[in-house]
């Protein structure tokens, strides 16, 4: 078969040299030259309203984590304000999520918080590095239903997790069966007012986010409904904190409060490689078999979710996926020298910054500042935050992540997706969410693999001008886990029809060199039984590795129809005999001359 030449395209060189490398890699020389008052003013509303959603979601994640307050917020400045210069996702705001709190927490649990510290510095680097390698395709190998069952785990694990806080009891748990059976054990112990005021937070917060949907006709009323909906974690844990504050008694409080807070702005300093446990030393390497397989599993946790938040506010969902990846794993780094915790993009937010207006990452300044406001000056009052209010910010923030509705339409369109989403949801609820997602990824690459080397062939029974023939035509790829298969159903097919069969490969897009010595023996076979196979309707992908088959008929190959494939083979073979015929004819008339 003959093959139409083309001229190979020479590859595109980058244009501008050095000056466009480094605006892909510090996009704020993109958007910072044409910044103007109208950008500023903009980017300075989103970043307030930002900044008044970012502080209590850092307070309630820390908690959520085990950790004091303050480190939340740690976690709630530099990511932010890093991310102004590198970030191309002008929604994005990096922080400290309920996802990061909740792995931390899985991970770090009774732990040294410089074990929290070490994870973010290393998640950092692996993330660093796998942008370095370009392994932002990795993500798109992990199912959506994966990542759906996955982040529905994770959200019934934290509000399983908070409902001790709702309810005022303390006690330590891991999985979602653990934290219920304690709960039952200590239903005696539960505090009502908690309870009560666990009650009118999430009533509180519940209603004001409905607040931002009521339809009125004046804009500035429209705007300061949305205005208060938007803040209403900070109007909360202001509310609530005032509450504690004026009914403080230290014999007796009101509530559960969150304790003693350290004051100021963190010390600069290198993560630690080394770390007090028992009153022995422990180096990088027991801290790292401490950690264990998190290591690697928070970065991948990390790099879905930021890229998936990046996808869904980006024109086109086209992100670079690389330059996030650079991004988020300096933000974790640099997070990690003021002692902050593993941190991502948050959905909550982004879409906060996106409903503000926001206009450039500028806006990830003003509240990154706030942020630091907050921790220079009001850490003395965190005192005074109910646990029983973090909690229920905490259940109100994560409750609409359970994707119920994904149910019934995988039920109802892909029942494989289905067993995929509850393989992930069960694993993450009955275990951890590190085996959760574990489990979903490698369930889905199986069921990947399964379905590549199933290779479907269709065999249908042809009537043509030379009798019956049977066809074979083959799906998807032929490669060394499935061709011995391939090659058995078509010899066996052929040994029950004894008729010719002729293999259809244009839908044939991947094979290997397994396949090319299967086929090699597979028509030797059919010569031993002297029956005809051929190869018709070849791809653009199969032709040039079926040419490669010596023993393989390639006159057909260039068909595209069963009567015309037969014709040209017939054709073809009369013609050869006819010179074979007319070579033995001038052979015999040679010798009789001789003799």
């Amino acid at each position: 078969m003959e093959i139409e030449e083309g001229i190979p395209l020479p590859k595109a060189k980058p244009v501008g040299g050095w000056y466009e490398f480094c605006k892909r890699r510090l996009p704020i020389l993109e958007w910072a030259p044409k910044y103007d008052r109208t950008n500023g003013i903009a980017d300075l509303i989103a970043g307030i309203t930002l900044g008044l959603t970012l502080v209590p979601q850092s307070i309630a994640y820390a908690s959520l984590a085990n950790l004091p307050v303050q480190y939340g917020l740690y976690s709630g400045f530099m990511g932010t304000i890093l991310y102004m210069f590198l970030g191309t996702v002008k929604e994005v705001s990096i922080g400290p999520t309920s996802l990061m709190a909740l792995m931390t927490l899985q991970t770090c649990r009774d732990l040294p918080i410089d074990f929290v510290v070490l994870l973010a510095f290393l998640s950092g680097c692996v993330v660093f590095v796998m942008g370095l390698l370009r392994l932002g395709f990795l993500v798109d190998l992990i199912s959506p239903s994966v990542t759906s069952g996955f982040t529905s785990a994770t959200a019934v694990t934290i509000i399983v997790s908070q409902l001790k806080g709702m309810l005022g009891l303390s006690f330590i748990a891991e999985t979602v069966m653990e934290n219920l059976a304690l709960i039952s054990e200590n239903w005696s112990k539960i505090r009502f007012n908690d309870c009560a005021l666990s009650a009118a937070c999430c009533i509180f917060l519940l209603s004001l986010r409905k607040l931002k949907d009521i339809q009125v006709n004046a804009k500035r009323v429209k705007k300061t409904l949305w205005l208060i909906s938007i803040a209403r974690n900070a109007l909360v844990v202001c509310i609530t904190s005032t509450i504690a504050y004026c009914t403080y008694n230290p014999e007796q409080p009101l509530f559960k409060l969150s304790g003693r807070v350290e004051p100021g702005l963190p010390k600069l300093s290198f993560p630690p490689f080394s770390t007090i446990m028992g009153n022995q030393t422990v180096g990088f390497v027991g801290m790292l078999d401490q950690l264990g397989s998190a290591v690697i599993v928070t970065p991948v946790v990390m790099v879905l979710a930021n890229i998936a938040i990046a996808k869904a506010f980006s024109p086109g969902g086209r992100v670079d996926a690389t330059q996030e990846m650079f991004t988020l794993g300096l933000c974790n780094v640099a997070g990690s020298l003021v002692h902050a915790m593993p941190s991502c993009g948050a959905f909550t937010r982004s879409a906060v910054s996106h409903s503000s207006g926001v206009r450039t990452p500028a806006a990830g300044l003003y509240s990154g500042i706030i942020t630091l406001l907050a921790l220079n000056f009001l850490t003395q009052y965190f005192f005074f935050i109910p646990k029983a209010c973090l909690s229920s910010v905490l259940i109100c923030a994560v409750v609409f992540m359970v994707d119920i509705n994904i149910i019934f339409k995988l039920w109802k369109s892909s029942k494989r997706e289905l067993v995929l989403y509850s393989l992930t949801f069960l694993a993450g609820i009955w275990k951890n969410l590190e085996l959760s997602i574990l489990v979903g990824a490698l369930a889905g690459l199986g069921l990947l693999i399964r379905d590549v080397l199933s290779t479907p062939v269709e065999i249908t029974q042809v009537q043509t001008n030379n009798g019956d023939v049977i066809r074979v035509a083959v799906r998807r790829a032929l490669v060394y886990g499935n061709a011995e298969r391939f090659a058995s159903l078509v010899l066996n097919t052929a040994v029950a029809a004894r008729c010719p069969v002729l293999i259809e490969c244009s839908a044939i897009t991947l094979c290997d060199y397994t396949a090319t010595e299967v086929i090699s023996r597979l028509i030797s076979k059919f010569k031993e039984n002297n029956q005809q196979l051929i190869f018709y309707n070849a791809s653009v992908d199969s032709v040039k590795w079926l040419e490669s088959i010596t023993e393989l008929d390639k006159r057909a190959l260039g068909i595209n129809k069963v009567q015309e494939a037969l014709d040209a083979v017939a054709r073809r073979n009369l013609e050869a005999t006819s010179e074979t015929s007319a070579l033995l004819e001038k052979r015999s008339v040679k010798r009789e001359e001789i003799v």
